[in-house]
């Protein structure tokens, strides 16, 4: 029984693969065209598919609950998350050598947990978990600036490294943390629709989709070459 997302997911990914038997084809066909002496003088056929209309039937079987503890769809539970920036914080003090002061790090195990708090939203809506990450890592990067570490000042450089080093790690490990959201399991076999009964015991979703291709281009930036996937 699948959930309805995956279900209209895989449909879609159907579409894109007969796209892509259809670019394939073409390709064929072109070099057909390139080794007859009359047929390469002429345009080679290539097919598209710009809008298709679905009509999808599907029986609605379950709707997943949320559980009351949970936090809203895709989010995090934000009383963990001092707890897990500080173990990530932690993993990256002994990565680079620092090492605090007893109550400097008191000091600033309750800035995050006052940071965290602050981030919070309403219930109804989920966090924003990079907006979180980057948060705290600027928050965590900016005390370590202003405090002494093993007697020494802390180095400007040394402390932009980490802070982009703690904020990937923090991003990660906060995306980890989301819940799923409850999900929506359909019934979409032919025989199980026949099955149930009345046309009126059925939902049918209607579907416009749109083709947009990609392509890869090459971008140069900070003297690096990298390919990227641009609209085309």
């Amino acid at each position: 029984m699948p959930y309805l997302g995956d279900y209209i997911g895989h449909l879609l990914s159907e579409m894109t693969i007969a796209r892509m038997h259809a670019d394939l084809e073409a390709v064929r066909v072109a070099e057909l065209y390139a080794s007859h002496p009359l047929l390469r003088h002429m345009p080679v056929p290539h097919f598209r598919l710009p809008e298709l209309d679905v009509d999808v039937p599907v029986l609605i079987k379950q709707v997943e609950e949320q559980k009351p503890d949970a936090p809203p769809r895709g989010g995090i539970k934000m009383a963990e998350v001092p707890k897990i920036f500080g173990r990530i914080l932690e993993q990256r003090f002994a990565a680079e050598g620092i090492v605090m002061k007893p109550e400097h790090r008191k000091t600033l195990q309750s800035m995050i947990e006052a940071r965290s708090i602050g981030l919070g939203q309403p219930t109804e809506t989920s966090v924003d978990v990079h907006r979180i990450a980057d948060d705290l890592a600027t928050a965590a990067a900016r005390f370590l600036r202003d405090t002494t570490l093993s007697g020494e000042p802390a180095d400007s450089a040394r402390m932009q490294d980490f802070q982009k080093q703690l904020q990937d790690a923090a991003r990660l490990e906060l995306l980890k943390q989301r819940q799923p959201p409850p999900r929506l399991n359909v019934l979409v076999t032919t025989q199980e629709i026949r099955e149930a009964g009345p046309a009126e015991n059925v939902t049918r979703i209607k579907l416009k989709i749109t083709e947009q291709a990609v392509e890869w281009t090459t971008v140069e930036s900070e003297g690096r070459t990298q390919n990227r996937l641009v609209p085309e």
